[in-house]
């Protein structure tokens, strides 16, 4: 087999498998999702 054609196939299938572990990674990471929190707010007037 010829050495460049070899090296060749060796750099695609690391950048498919790079590929491929970061959208694993991705998918793996938790996704912070919004949530309502009660809020109580006291209101003082000021005196002039």
């Amino acid at each position: 087999m010829d050495t460049h054609l070899l090296i060749g196939v060796a750099v695609m299938f690391g950048l498919i498998g790079i590929a491929a572990s970061r959208d694993l990674l991705r998918r793996l990471k938790p996704v912070p999702q919004l949530m309502l929190v009660p809020v109580r707010r006291a209101f003082k007037r000021a005196t002039r």
